[in-house]
């Protein structure tokens, strides 16, 4: 059964409980009322009667000493015969006399004792209170199938956003195009589930966008790396070459399995992307930027760093920030001159990073973080164009932003996170 069949089913019961718990009530007050007239009635022949003794052939007089007066054989119970002796109070009860049905009263007559007994024909308010029963029971049976029917064409209606939601999810389901979009009506839920529905696709396709990109430029920056080594080794293993030679292929592929050993590290990295689970801490950032300073400076002796850190407490990942901060350090190093001085600095929660090299061309300044890229300047010297990325991802992951300023003086890059002190 589905959704709509279900919550139409759904609503036609609730309808009709309604209607039966209705129809019951009104019932319930019409036999009410109808007898309470019929008891009315009774009560006005009973006082008519009671002043001669036992007037019409529907009365009868009840005398204490049990002697019963009146022009027709009414039965008199024990009930009847306590109210005569004042031994109970009057009553009415619906009764059955030769077959026929009766609406009986018997009421006290006066001080000195006696009742008055009295009955009225039960058929005409049998019959009337028939009539309202099946009235009651027509208006009531159309009315619960008008209603399932409303139901039915509201639930339709109501469904309509769900069916073009569950169409979409269908279809991408079959089809795997994630550019498939549901047009979202009002403010209403269902409006606001086809706009998230639409976000959550769009989510989806830039990830598997950046997913295939990744692949595809991991897939041709690895090729270079593994075919100079593929290379070497089958020079190697020829045994032709000369012994000075034979040394410097096995330089060479130690240092492009190297570069290939960083590239795979920062690949995974980026892989990991939002999926990425942050170890977050109080941080030092000052003492961290000077412990990656100082790798640096025993990694590139021929550079001279100047250093000015002012105490700084943020939350981060250690790890992640301080694969951030190397990667800077590396980057302003490889663009530095022979002798050249790469200043940092440590303040309010920011890491800047200045370099005396030939700066970064204006064209370059967006796309400087992007994964993979690499000026035109930069495609001679080693690096994938991976380690501003993981900069930027990295400073984003922690609720900051990475930027980059050029001059005629060199480039100077800013990594800004959110300073607890």
């Amino acid at each position: 059964m589905s959704f709509r069949q279900r919550l139409t089913l759904f609503t036609a019961l609730a309808i009709a409980v309604t209607v039966a718990g209705a129809s019951l009530a009104v019932w319930v007050v019409a036999k009410h009322e109808l007898y309470a007239q019929l008891d009315q009635s009774l009560a006005i022949q009973a006082s008519g009667s009671g002043g001669f003794g036992g007037g019409n052939n529907l009365t009868e007089i009840i005398h204490p000493n049990g002697i019963v007066t009146g022009q027709t054989a009414i039965p008199v119970t024990k009930r009847a015969q306590a109210v005569a002796t004042g031994k109970s109070d009057g009553y009415s009860v619906s009764t059955t006399i030769q077959g026929r049905r009766w609406r009986e009263l018997v009421i006290p007559q006066g001080p000195a004792g006696g009742a008055i007994l009295t009955v009225q024909p039960l058929q005409p308010t049998e019959h009337a209170l028939s009539r309202i029963r099946l009235w009651i029971l027509l208006v009531g049976g159309i009315g619960i199938a008008a209603a399932a029917a409303l139901a039915a064409v509201v639930g339709t209606a109501a469904l309509r956003p769900v069916r073009r939601l569950t169409a979409a999810a269908e279809r991408v389901a079959a089809t795997g195009d994630l550019s498939e979009r549901v047009e979202g009506e009002g403010g209403d839920e269902l409006g606001r589930l086809a706009t998230r529905f639409n976000s959550m696709l769009l989510a989806l396709e830039e990830s598997v966008g950046r997913q295939r990109r990744l692949v595809a430029d991991a897939s041709h920056e690895l090729r270079t790396p593994l075919t100079a080594v593929r290379t070497n080794v089958d020079l190697l293993r020829e045994g032709k070459l000369p012994l000075e030679e034979a040394r410097r292929a096995l330089d060479e592929a130690s240092v492009e399995l190297d570069a290939l050993t960083t590239l795979v590290a920062d690949l995974v990295e980026l892989a990991r992307g939002e999926e990425r689970k942050l170890r977050v801490e109080d941080v030092q950032l000052d003492d961290l930027v000077g412990i990656a300073v100082d790798r640096a400076k025993s990694r590139a002796p021929q550079i001279t760093f100047l250093s000015s850190l002012s105490p700084t407490l943020v939350r981060a990942d250690p790890v992640l920030l301080e694969r951030a901060v190397s990667n800077l350090l590396d980057n302003a190093v490889k663009w530095s001159p022979e002798g050249g001085a790469v200043e940092v600095t440590v303040r309010n929660g920011e890491v800047v990073v200045s370099d005396h090299g030939p700066g970064v061309a204006a064209e370059d300044v967006p796309r400087v973080f992007d994964r993979f890229y690499r000026a035109a300047g930069a495609r001679a010297k080693p690096g994938a164009g991976l380690g501003l990325a993981i900069v930027r991802e990295a400073a984003e992951a922690h609720g900051g932003t990475a930027s980059v300023e050029s001059s005629a003086r060199g480039a100077r890059f800013k990594l800004s996170l959110p300073a607890t002190v």
